[in-house]
């Protein structure tokens, strides 16, 4: 079940996404990394991603303006913010453009990250099954 879904992990530090993706592979899901927003939004326009997990402090292009443009893509796209470098503006800037969730670093744990997936991928299906219901009416 949890192969069908394609998350991409955006980050500029390997680490983080060696660790995430190596996790998260072996939790069952489908992973891409990328360490660059630009190049990550030329994926996420060329390939179906469920969900997408960035970091919003990034050069050439932020977390924020990311994820922007991934949900005017892709509405049903869960996108989930993570920094360690949290302010209330840009939490508040995260909701308001359509965030599904955020995660400060360091991680409290890889439970916690797969929890919020867990929960991303329920909305989503929620979100679909909403969609479905109105199509077949």
């Amino acid at each position: 079940m949890k192969k069908e879904y394609k998350i991409l992990i955006i980050d500029d530090e390997e680490e983080i996404l060696l660790s995430l993706k190596k996790n998260l592979i072996l939790e069952g899901y489908n992973v891409e990394t990328c360490n660059d927003s630009v190049e990550a939004l030329e994926m996420i326009k060329n390939n179906k991603f469920h969900i997408v997990i960035t970091d919003i402090v990034m050069p050439n292009m932020n977390g924020i303006d990311l994820l922007k443009a991934a949900k005017a893509y892709d509405a049903l796209t869960q996108v989930i913010m993570m920094t360690g470098y949290s302010t209330m503006e840009i939490t508040i800037q995260s909701l308001e453009f359509g965030a599904n969730d955020y995660i400060l670093k360091p991680f409290k744990s890889i439970e916690y990250i797969i929890e919020i997936i867990d929960y991303s991928i329920q909305k989503l299906e929620r979100w679909r099954e909403s969609i479905r219901g109105l199509v077949s009416k």
